[in-house]
């Protein structure tokens, strides 16, 4: 999993065992997070709180067997048939010895009597990291997912990835890849002036069999550093995607890199909800004219309803902003019900200068108002200051598999 706190989920109507559940959490200093606790009986658990379970992607998930021990046998097997690896804790009264081996059988990991305090508690977690951490995973933190999305064409959604992708990567010096998920028209490769050999939809094919090693031959590298998994050039593959895939691979992706930026479709697609689902932040593109401004009105509704926080992920960009347009930001954020996260400005010449010569503005203009901006984004997203020093120091997983690109040249030619 990480390197960071266990994450762990309760499902539970016991109000003292949802305390102490928490209280262990506060204390652990760090070491355990629960991200969610249900305060519900397991025949009312809905399916929507199921796919939340599932969303939140934890390590462990606590299931009170109290209310009914059949339910929650039942529960524990959907769980890990869902989301294999996941670690089932049952927690209530003394179990007979069939019941509990029946319920070991249907992936329960392990079983805490009540009343369960935060020794008890702590014991148990430690006995279930090697669990937790598979082998080979130990020491990887899972990075974080932005996802970029307009819910208007022309609105500057590739521009402004591409270029805050490649200052994330010169502010931080940590392994940064852009996805390009518009697999039907995406066009980040071209911002890059880059023609990729493999893209999405060829990871998406051969994922059941990619490492570490293998899924470099599908990454390009700028320049820059940065790196993209590309949208394919022919549109009709797009059909070959689905949601689960999608999902998987994203959840794959942030195991190997620090910062993954996601160019959504313009369209609510199956790519699109994956994305705006595994995203630990979501920022909504607009423009300041009526059609844009109208769509993000009515794009907001249904944003709310897929990402796990709400609103309080979602950070609202305006581009190609004019500080003397007739329609002042306050109007907007009156307009939208959301504050403006940041502006870009709206230096035509430069931008467009920048999409025909294939290089990004921040590495190609360091003078242009659009650059100031964009580094003023990626200072506030990172929220570090690193010095040249600190960035030439960090070398991430990807950075040592590309020295060794030429290495993985004889395996590219037998992909489909």
């Amino acid at each position: 999993m990480t390197n960071g706190p266990v994450r762990g989920i309760l499902i539970s109507p016991d109000a003292t065992l949802r305390e102490s559940l928490a209280g262990y959490a506060r204390g652990s200093g760090g070491a355990f997070a629960l991200l969610q606790s249900f305060s519900v009986r397991l025949d009312a658990l809905s399916g929507t709180q199921f796919k939340t379970i599932q969303q939140a992607t934890p390590a462990l998930v606590f299931v009170d067997f109290d209310s009914s021990v059949d339910l929650a046998v039942s529960l524990a097997r959907d769980l890990v048939k869902a989301s294999p690896g996941l670690v089932i804790v049952g927690v209530g009264a003394t179990l007979e010895s069939s019941v509990l081996l029946q319920a070991m059988r249907a992936g329960l990991s392990e079983y805490l009597t009540k009343p369960v305090t935060p020794p008890l508690l702590a014991e148990a977690i430690e006995r279930l990291l090697p669990k937790v951490t598979p082998t080979g995973e130990a020491g990887r933190t899972l990075g974080k997912m932005l996802a970029f999305f307009s819910a208007k064409g022309g609105s500057g959604t590739s521009t402004a990835v591409t270029n805050l992708a490649v200052e994330i990567h010169r502010l931080t010096g940590e392994p940064t890849l852009v996805v390009d998920l518009d697999a039907e028209l995406g066009e980040v490769s071209l911002l890059l002036g880059m023609k990729p050999q493999f893209n999405f939809v060829d990871l998406v094919r051969n994922f059941h069999r990619v490492d570490a090693d293998l899924l470099a031959s599908y990454i390009e590298q700028h320049e820059t550093g940065v790196h993209l998994l590309s949208a394919p050039f022919h549109p009709e593959k797009a059909t070959e995607l689905t949601k689960d895939q999608i999902r998987q691979i994203l959840q794959y992706l942030r195991g190997h890199y620090r910062y993954v930026l996601i160019d959504t479709p313009r369209s609510f697609s199956p790519e699109t909800i994956a994305a705006f689902e595994y995203a630990d932040e979501v920022f909504l593109i607009t423009t300041v004219d009526l059609p844009s401004l109208r769509n993000v009105q009515r794009a907001v509704p249904l944003l709310n309803r897929v990402m796990q926080r709400g609103t309080e992920q979602l950070h609202l960009i305006v581009n190609r902003h004019e500080a003397d347009h007739e329609v002042s930001l306050k109007d907007v954020e009156r307009s939208l019900g959301l504050p403006v996260y940041g502006t870009l400005a709206n230096d035509f010449e430069a931008v467009i200068r920048s999409v025909n010569s294939g290089k990004p503005v921040v590495h190609n203009d360091g003078k242009s108002p659009y650059t100031r901006d964009i580094r003023s984004l990626a200072n506030r997203i990172t929220q570090t200051e690193a010095t040249d020093t600190d960035r030439h120091q960090k070398r991430g997983l990807f950075s040592r598999l590309f020295r060794n690109r030429g290495d993985a040249a004889g395996v590219e030619g037998s992909r489909s």
